[in-house]
């Protein structure tokens, strides 16, 4: 057998760079931190990455920091007289309510109209009543975060009508929120306010809002409102809050057992330009049985008010309301059905 042919491998040529043209980045470690300290960029993202490490909780909205005591609370809840509500679901996102009002001798009757649309992203509602008041208020949510909002009321006394707008962004941990009411471009007249909600722990939230108004073109106010709301579990929150320098308003909320809940509330008011000095303190509480809800009040005036409201099927309740003034020696009393279908 003939010996098989010698093989020959071609070996490729490989460049290798000359040292001379080889370039080395270095790094001055003293003009990179140099660079960071004057950098505001450095400094808001090392503050967001804290803040998404700490995963802190949204606060709320500016305006509902004492959203609890307003739910236990009968100020929102009592009325005087004789009162119906009728609601009629006409759709999924459509409904509508007729409200009757008896007044006591003296007050006149009055009716009520509205409708409310509600949709994922919209919500509309309306109301007139029988002197041709009109009330408008309309949410609208561009995105999960971003929202805007709108009210208006055209009354018969000109004085009480207006327009207000407003923009909300939702943060992780945080709300901003701006309003006008009744600005007006031409001459810069109106009311516009700015607020911004924290949370800084998940138990604690601090936030300001700032008021800007102008009655009249040659005439500009302005004032400052700081709020903190404490909440340190589930089942009792703390919350203060300054409206300018002449009003304090704090509120605390307990919510007992899963049936009962209590709070109380205090507001201070000093005007020394008026050498007015004023305080009012009342406390309340819930309690909801099995079909129906109790609520109590009671004020440093001696006011005493409560309210009862009977649930006799999903679509049918029955409302009982009593204040008694004991220092004006005044009393008022109301009943009051709610149906709906």
């Amino acid at each position: 057998m003939a010996d098989a042919a010698p093989t020959h491998v071609a070996a490729e040529s490989i460049a290798v760079p000359a040292a001379s043209d080889m370039k080395i980045k270095t790094v001055d470690l003293e003009d990179e931190l140099h660079f960071k300290f004057w950098n505001p960029v450095h400094y808001y993202k090392a503050l967001n990455q804290h803040r998404m490490r700490l995963n802190l909780p949204n606060p709320g909205q500016f305006e509902m920091l004492h959203k609890e005591i307003k739910t236990t609370m009968l100020t929102n809840f009592t009325f005087d007289g004789g009162r119906a509500d009728m609601a009629k679901i006409l759709s999924p996102n459509f409904q509508v309510m007729h409200s009757f009002q008896l007044g006591l001798p003296g007050q006149p009757s009055a009716y009520e109209f509205a409708g409310v649309y509600a949709d994922e992203h919209t919500m509309m509602h309306g109301k007139m009543d029988t002197d041709f008041n009109l009330q408008a208020r309309m949410n609208h949510a561009f995105t999960k975060q971003l929202q805007f909002k709108a009210q208006a009321q055209v009354m018969k006394n000109d004085s009480q009508s207006m327009l207000q707008v407003e923009g909300e962004y939702t943060g992780a941990d945080y709300t901003a929120n701006v309003k006008a009411i009744n600005a007006s471009p031409v001459d810069g007249t109106g009311i516009y306010l700015a607020s911004y909600l924290q949370s800084l722990t998940s138990k604690l939230s601090v936030g300001a809002e700032l008021l800007y108004q102008s009655p009249m073109a040659e005439i500009q106010e302005t004032s400052l409102s700081l709020a903190m709301r404490y909440q340190p579990s589930e089942d009792r929150v703390w919350a203060a809050q300054t409206q300018g320098s002449n009003m304090l308003t704090t509120s605390y909320w307990r919510k007992i057992s899963d049936k009962c809940e209590a709070g109380a509330e205090l507001v201070m008011l000093n005007v020394p330009t008026q050498d007015r000095r004023e305080a009012s303190c009342s406390a309340g509480m819930k309690y909801e049985f099995a079909a129906s809800t109790f609520r109590a009040m009671a004020d440093n005036f001696g006011k005493v008010s409560i309210l009862l409201e009977e649930r006799f099927s999903p679509g049918f309740s029955f409302l009982m309301t009593g204040e008694m003034d004991h220092f004006k020696g005044e009393n008022k009393f109301g009943v009051g059905v709610n149906i709906e279908s």
